[in-house]
């Protein structure tokens, strides 16, 4: 469970550029489902993305399972991205001149992970899950983006995070791999909380 309660981020704060991205935002998400957070661009959707994954400071309280946070520490940050937030990006940050076995089985030995058969069962599970084992000896350069998409996906659930977070994930695909994503991003939100950022209003009726 991730709680936001009463949540400030500026940029230049103090500053005659000063901008109030979050506005003393308070939410709630549940532990599974899909939920969207819908916007205009720079109506700060990401921001507060970031914010609810650490990956940007904010004042306020984020409450993230029995973890209280009332004041931005990296340390606690690094861990719980560690264990229990997985990302999924626009641009998918995928390691080209790695194949993608490798490009996942990385995040596992990031977090401690190192035996060899443990590695392979999540990777090739995860793989099979999002369509792509039989490409797990590809390099990542070779695959087309819906491809990259997916297992970038594959990479964010195989540490089996509490929580997925998907910014913009379908915003360099064509209609048919945006739906085929969507669609597994869905199958993902019924065993934990997908936070999905999109400024696409059909998408997130439709899944959301």
């Amino acid at each position: 469970m991730i709680k936001l309660i009463n949540v400030d981020k500026y940029f230049n704060k103090g500053k005659q550029n000063s901008i109030h991205v979050i506005n003393n935002t308070s939410l709630e998400l549940p532990e599974k489902g899909l939920v969207t957070l819908l916007g205009s661009s720079g109506s700060g959707k990401s921001t507060l993305l970031n914010v609810i994954g650490g990956l940007d400071k904010a004042q306020g309280t984020i409450i993230f399972n029995d973890i209280t946070i009332n004041k931005y520490k990296s340390s606690i940050w690094d861990q719980i991205r560690a264990e229990k937030i997985g990302f999924i990006f626009q641009n998918y940050h995928l390691l080209e001149t790695q194949t993608i076995y490798e490009n996942i089985a990385d995040s596992l030995r990031m977090i401690g992970i190192t035996d060899k058969d443990e590695i392979e069962y999540r990777v090739n599970y995860v793989l099979n899950a999002v369509g792509m084992l039989r490409f797990k000896k590809k390099l990542a350069s070779d695959l087309s983006g819906g491809q990259k998409q997916r297992v970038a996906i594959a990479r964010a659930i195989v540490k089996n995070p509490d929580v997925i977070i998907a910014d913009e994930p379908t915003g360099n695909l064509d209609s048919k791999n945006s739906s085929e994503i969507l669609k597994i991003i869905k199958e993902i939100s019924k065993e934990k909380v997908v936070v999905l950022v999109t400024h696409n209003v059909e998408l997130a009726n439709h899944y959301s």
